[in-house]
């Protein structure tokens, strides 16, 4: 499969399936067994840690108790404090993974056109840019996403007469295409974080800009549409046994809401991180075809390969 290639709106989604199929497999079992065992200790500790918060938080059975969270609070401070501080860092730990892995799994797969890439091979890589990670995550915090918060909050005010809408549909598929080209080009290349926003902006605001964003919307719109399905389904379900089963939960609410409702947060979160995947690799070959200094050092390459197996 050829990466660095100029591609059109329609080549760009296509690839991104394309991609699937032919490294699919493999990508995702590197990826279960990189996150997976992260994303499973969140889960326990949100689900020992809080899960009892929303549990009451969802009871209709507080005996009166106008101070319960108040007093929640006050007599498992020690508890809670330490799980926020643990989920906090599984939390960080879990980002640096699920960020970087499709960057430098498409980054190996590009350079090698191996489909059998293992998951030490990524683990090394990943081990390799922690440093730029963190470098790249400041700047996430402390530059683009102040950025993105007052376009944001603009589009929010302009919203009373319509026009925030149509700017809000503008602005997020491009501000997500910067913080992830930002992140494709530090990673591909040895650019200081400042040089690999100024390419992002560059990129994304090119002539390329409404094929950069439509393939983002278009792309963001399939997940959105799989994650409410996935959620959406449970909840089904529970409604209906509210309905015919007489001895079923509690259409009030109670305890077994909050322990369903985890549930459903636990399904969606693990969608999303699933999913997410997909928005990357579609960036990626956005990156690919952006890249146009390299598109013509790849022909030339390919040229060289079928000259030498006709020799």
């Amino acid at each position: 499969m050829q990466f660095y290639k100029k591609r059109d709106f329609g080549e760009i989604i296509s690839a991104s399936f394309d991609f699937l199929k032919l490294y699919g497999k493999n990508y995702f079992k590197n990826y279960i067994l990189l996150n997976g065992l992260i994303l499973i200790l969140l889960l326990i500790v949100f689900w020992f840690g809080f899960g009892e918060l929303f549990q009451q938080m969802f009871s209709s059975n507080l005996d009166g108790q106008q101070f319960f969270f108040e007093q929640y609070f006050t007599e498992n401070q020690g508890v809670l404090i330490g799980m926020s501080v643990l989920a906090f860092i599984i939390f960080m730990l879990l980002c640096l993974v699920s960020y970087s892995f499709p960057v430098l799994y498409m980054k190996r797969a590009s350079e090698t056109a191996s489909r059998n890439i293992t998951s030490g091979e990524i683990a090394n890589d990943i081990k390799n840019i922690i440093g730029r990670f963190l470098i790249y995550f400041l700047g996430l915090i402390f530059i683009i996403s102040p950025v993105f918060l007052l376009l944001f909050g603009l589009s929010a005010l302009l919203m009373m007469i319509l026009i925030g809408f149509f700017l809000l549909l503008l602005i997020m598929p491009a501000m997500m295409n910067i913080m992830n080209f930002t992140l494709f080009h530090y990673f591909h290349t040895q650019s200081g974080f400042f040089d690999a926003l100024r390419y992002a902006f560059t990129a994304q605001f090119s002539k390329n800009f409404w094929k950069y964003w439509g393939a983002t919307f278009v792309m963001y719109f399939i997940i959105n549409i799989i994650s409410s399905v996935l959620t959406f389904i449970p909840m089904i379900f529970y409604y209906v046994s509210l309905f015919t089963d007489p001895n079923g939960f509690n259409p009030d609410g109670g305890e077994e809401f909050g322990v369903f409702l985890m549930l459903i947060y636990t399904v969606s979160i693990v969608a999303s991180f699933i999913l997410m995947n997909l928005i990357y690799i579609n960036t990626g070959f956005m990156y690919y075809d952006s890249r146009e200094d390299l598109h013509r050092d790849v022909q030339f390459s390919e040229i060289e390969t079928l000259g030498q197996s006709g020799v």
